[in-house]
């Protein structure tokens, strides 16, 4: 396909690179070529342009993980045709280390590497990259690009400063916070870009697609919003309102911090039917974060799903890891990484920042916060309550600790909410987790790492005796927490609700039966009153309701029909329990189900827990 064509380009594009790498005086300078105009079998190549190398051989790596995700995705799977050639334009010798890393012999006469690159949204191979870190290659249309999926480093060299030369459709336009060194020019053909090291491109994606942007300024903050709708469905201008509300409260809440000067919201909108993904969401970076999300949810979804909720989560980011962050952050190893003990507070307290904002700002109602405080709680409980955070942390790689990697974003946010609370208390209500957060950035910053080992003791310097006590039994030990005993504190109670039910589904939609592991339908341990009087256990296995079949296929239209009863119709159920089948008649009744609650008690505003809970949630 075009071979022929592809062949001139490329003899082309070399020696376009040669010439650009004589006329640089920039020592140490690498540079990046990418031609998104030639586009082959959904690949694009890339040239790297070293300055002169001193040693005999060298290895040139695509990561195999980046910052901000957890799991391995070997962007070197990725690449094809590596070749590296000499200022004479002859192919050196390259030896495949591992999926990842190529050796270069003769390194010493090696002028440039060129490789082609494959993108991850089209894989057909199975692949562990998150679709907000991957790649789209979509000839003339859109280039998602998550640079570690097309440009490495050389061993040694990470530290050395890049220049990316991109060139594109005239039709397609750049979003990115890379600094762009082509400010005057006169066609929209080529871009320019500068990085003083790796870690600079690893964190700066790009996005190439038809306008569809908006621009406004915040709290000091440019921001820019730029949308691949592949149908078209979707307007940045739709969603512009929320994002600007969502951001004006979150730097509101963050109004004394020292963070970005501007941020760039790079989203993706992909059409169900092409890609059928069930994860989605974004990926962090330092003044900038990638979207994917469905094309196909409603404008209302993306404002309170994606905005508020993913969207919100991300910018907070430019708090911590971004700005207060450890070593092994700042110098990531991204072939041999060494994991941080404290996804607590990089990912915890971002996501406890992502909720506590909007109480704060007045987005949402105390009651509401504290229902999704207990909904944290809930899904935490699925969880490994016993496992010691910093050690999952530490050792998130390996499959043992990386099954509870979601509960960074539960038990890591009450974590956040407990210190918080823990704070308020000791101080009076004159210091909670915002404010050591503010310490910290002032402390360390986007330049300094703190040493991971050292950071909770420094924490517990900085503030009480009882932090110290809550780490050692709950951070670093493997002591469950009680949160009620905090909320108490600040004036939270449970209370059990009653409400309106039928026999296999609520008032709230919420079912009463469940697929177990042999894909049967059985009832659950939750109950309700009709349930109860009628001797149902949780385990019971379900195989006829009024004399129909149930099954994983049908078990929503039998749902349906139960509901439609009226009070004093039969109603039949044929189940199974410890291999024996049993028949249950009844009339239909009137059936309540029954839910604990957490509740704000009404006190007095002079009372000390509302005083407490007004420094927590207000101030």
């Amino acid at each position: 396909m075009r071979k022929i064509f592809v062949a001139v380009v490329t003899i082309t594009f070399l020696m376009s690179c040669a010439t650009s790498k004589t006329t640089s005086s920039k020592k140490n300078l690498i540079e990046v070529g990418i031609d998104l105009n030639t586009v082959v079998d959904d690949r694009v190549q890339v040239f790297v342009n070293p300055q002169k190398i001193k040693e005999e051989t060298i290895v040139y790596q695509m990561p195999s993980i980046v910052p901000g995700t957890y799991v391995i995705s070997d962007y070197g799977q990725f690449i094809s045709d590596f070749k590296a050639y000499d200022y004479k334009g002859n192919e050196l010798t390259v030896e495949k280390l591992d999926t990842n890393s190529w050796q270069i012999n003769d390194a010493k006469k090696m002028d440039k590497v060129s490789y082609w690159v494959d993108d991850t949204f089209d894989a057909k191979e199975k692949h562990n990259v998150y679709v907000m870190a991957g790649t789209n290659i979509e000839e003339g249309k859109n280039f998602f690009l998550n640079l570690p999926g097309l440009v490495g480093y050389f061993k040694g060299k990470k530290e050395s400063p890049y220049t990316l030369s991109i060139k594109h459709p005239e039709n397609l336009y750049e979003t990115t916070s890379l600094i762009n060194k082509n400010t005057t020019k006169e066609s929209n053909l080529e871009d320019v870009f500068y990085a003083s090291r790796y870690d600079e491109i690893s964190d700066n994606p790009i996005m190439y697609a038809p306008l569809n942007n908006v621009n406004f300024t915040v709290g000091g903050i440019d921001v820019s919003l730029a949308i691949y709708s592949p149908n078209n469905v979707h307007a940045a201008k739709d969603i512009e309102e929320a994002l600007k509300t969502m951001m004006q409260a979150q730097t509101n809440f963050l109004k004394d911090f020292n963070t970005t000067k501007e941020y760039n919201v790079l989203v993706y909108l992909f059409d169900p039917k092409v890609y059928p993904w069930r994860n989605f969401g974004a990926l962090e970076h330092l003044s900038s974060t990638t979207v994917v999300y469905p094309e196909t949810y409603t404008k209302e979804q993306l404002s309170r799903g994606m905005v508020n909720g993913t969207v919100s989560h991300e910018f907070f980011h430019i708090v911590t890891p971004l700005s207060v962050h450890s070593e092994e952050i700042h110098s990531f190893d991204f072939n041999k990484p060494n994991m941080s003990q404290n996804l607590w507070m990089y990912e915890g307290v971002t996501e406890y920042f992502a909720n506590l904002f909007q109480v704060n700002q007045g987005l949402i109602t105390e009651q509401e916060f504290i229902n999704s405080v207990r909904s944290k709680i809930i899904r935490a409980s699925r969880y490994d309550d016993t496992m010691p955070f910093t050690e999952m942390s530490k050792n998130i790689l390996e499959d043992k600790y990386a099954r509870n990697y979601g509960n960074v974003y539960q038990k890591g946010a009450l974590i956040g909410m407990t210190l918080d609370i823990i704070l308020r208390e000791e101080s009076k209500g004159t210091y909670g987790v915002r404010n050591l957060m503010k310490d910290l950035s002032d402390r360390y910053g986007a330049n300094k790492p703190f040493k991971d080992d050292e950071i909770l003791d420094e924490i517990v310097k900085m503030t009480y005796p009882a932090v110290g006590e809550f780490f050692k039994n709950h951070l670093t030990g493997n002591n469950p927490i009680d949160y009620l005993s905090y909320l108490y504190k600040v004036g939270v109670v449970k209370k059990i609700d009653t409400y309106d039910s039928s026999y296999l589904v609520d008032s709230r939609n919420q079912l009463f039966i469940t697929a177990n592991n042999k894909r049967e339908i059985e009832f659950t341990k939750r109950t309700n009153s009709g349930l109860t009087a009628l001797g149902i256990i949780g385990g019971d296995v379900l195989k006829l309701v009024n004399g129909e079949a149930i099954n994983l296929q049908n078990a929503r239209q039998i749902i349906s029909k139960t509901v439609q009863l009226k009070e004093g119709d039969d109603l039949t159920f044929d189940i199974v329990r410890d291999g024996k089948a049993m028949k249950i008649q009844t009339k239909i009744t009137k059936v309540s189900a029954e839910r604990e609650i957490f509740t704000i008690e009404e006190l007095p505003a002079s009372d000390s827990k509302s005083v407490l809970r007004k420094a927590w949630l207000k101030e």
